[in-house]
């Protein structure tokens, strides 16, 4: 299982995420660690060895096909 350390627990608000690059938050309001990352990844973030936001996903993938 893969640890995502920048996923915390927001007390009873959820789970916040937080982008590797450029701090961008996501914040879930579900009740586990797994939903949390699930949510985050349907909603375009990549949550994994590094957690990146959309944005910063799109900009990578570009430079690496460029």
């Amino acid at each position: 299982m893969t640890v995502h350390i920048l996923v915390r627990s927001s007390g009873k608000r959820g789970w916040m995420l937080r982008c590797d690059l450029c701090e961008h938050r996501f914040d879930a309001a579900v009740a586990g660690r797994r939903e949390a990352v699930a949510f985050a990844r349907t909603n375009g973030w990549i949550v994994g060895e590094a957690t990146w936001c959309p944005m910063c996903a799109a900009t990578h993938t570009i430079r690496r096909t460029a």
